[in-house]
Formats: C-alpha cells, sequence, structure tokens
C-alpha cells in the first residue's frame, strides 16, 4: 500500500504557484483583421501590453512589425469598422484611458482627450453612425482572426490538449487493443491482430512510464 503523506507532500510541492507573469504557452497572440489599411495585433493575454494583460496594437496590414507614426501605445478598446475603407478609429488607450481618434492614411491625431463625448463628437461629424467596440478583454467580438492567425491557434490548442489526449489514449487504445485481439481468437482474421496491435501502439508510452514508477516504489508484477 502506498503511504498517503509523501504522496500528498510531493503534490503540495509539484503544484505550480501563481505567477505574476505570462510566458511560454501562458501567452497568446493573434492577428486579427481590420480594415484596409490595419491589421491588429491581438494579445490575449500577454506580457506586452501597457497595462494588463489584454490589449490591441495596430499595425500596417502589409507589415506585421511596422506600426502607426505615434500609436505606438496599447489599445483596450477599438471601434468595429463598419466600412473598410475608412481611414479613421475612434479608441481607447490601455493605460491612461483616453480617447482618441487617428487618422490611417495620414498617420495623424486628430484627437487625444479624457473625455469620450468630445472624440465622439468629433468621429460623428462626417456623418459617421455610432461606433460598436470591440473589446481585448472580451473577446475582441466583432473583429475576425486572419487565416494564417486561425490556423496558429488552432495548432497551439492542440499542443496544449496533447498531455491530455495522451492519457486517454492509454484506457481507451488498450480496451481497444483487447477487443480485437478477442475478434482476432475467434475468426483467426490477420486483420483483427493488425487493428490490435496498432491500438495497442498508443498505450505503450503510458506502459512504460507506468512500469517506471512502479519499479522505482519497488513493487513487481506478477511476483
Amino acid at each position: 500500500m502506498i503511504p498517503l503523506a509523501p504522496v500528498i507532500l510531493a503534490l503540495l510541492l509539484l503544484w505550480p504557484a501563481a505567477a505574476g507573469a505570462t510566458a511560454g504557452f501562458a501567452e497568446i497572440h493573434s492577428e486579427l483583421l481590420y480594415n484596409d489599411l490595419a491589421s491588429i495585433h491581438w494579445i490575449h493575454p500577454g506580457d506586452g501590453c501597457d497595462c494588463g494583460k489584454f490589449c490591441f496594437q495596430l499595425v500596417h496590414r502589409d507589415s506585421r512589425s511596422r506600426g502607426f507614426r505615434g500609436l505606438d501605445r496599447s489599445i483596450g478598446r477599438i471601434n468595429v469598422p463598419a466600412d473598410p475603407k475608412s481611414p479613421l478609429i475612434l479608441a481607447q488607450g490601455c493605460a491612461d484611458g483616453r480617447w482618441i481618434v487617428y487618422d490611417l492614411a495620414t498617420e495623424e491625431y486628430l484627437a487625444d482627450t479624457p473625455s469620450y463625448e468630445l472624440a465622439l463628437a468629433l468621429w460623428r461629424s462626417p456623418g459617421k453612425a455610432g461606433p460598436r467596440f470591440a473589446d481585448a478583454a472580451h473577446g475582441a467580438k466583432g473583429l475576425r482572426k486572419t487565416r494564417a492567425s486561425f490556423w496558429e491557434d488552432a495548432a497551439l490548442a492542440t499542443l496544449l490538449w496533447l498531455p491530455f489526449l495522451a492519457l486517454l489514449a492509454f484506457p481507451l487504445g488498450l480496451v481497444a487493443s483487447l477487443v480485437r485481439f478477442a475478434r482476432y481468437r475467434r475468426t483467426r482474421r490477420w486483420r483483427d491482430l493488425a487493428w490490435a496491435v496498432l491500438a495497442l501502439l498508443p498505450t505503450l508510452p503510458g506502459g512504460w512510464v507506468a512500469w517506471a514508477v512502479v519499479s522505482r516504489m519497488g513493487v513487481h508484477p506478477g511476483r
């Protein structure tokens, strides 16, 4: 029988401590389509924001590494463009909460103010309708990922789930192998034997780990 106290102590020692920064797989960066002039680099979460761990950063559509002149701040909220050809944006800075109206075509500020009403009035002066905002901390609703970014995020999610899938493959593969082997014993068809061996293959790494753990504990199966 395995002593309970050492197991609990080991779990407490190995339990991950809360960290104040994100790193590696804890960081998620995506590229979002915005308009004809700009794309959005979305950090959700990450350490590249002026404040917090969720923000937008605007970059030129034809270059992820090239930003807009003077627009080097992180953005918490930005209007969802109704017209992809419109160069104007209405956004709120992440760190200072100031509202900005910026012209992407001329790369100039039209407003940089703490007053939302003032920025909105300037935004609506060309006859624009009231804006709908995408929020970096709440899913960036209204904006879509680029195709490349979608597949990158899908690959990362798959990689993060691999340990769980490996653990799941151990019992499922073992059961499937036993079922196929039982069928082979009845039918004597080589196809059933081949499927039994193939179903057993994903369980081999898990079986090796289990054998190593049992051996180190001094338990010898079969004795």
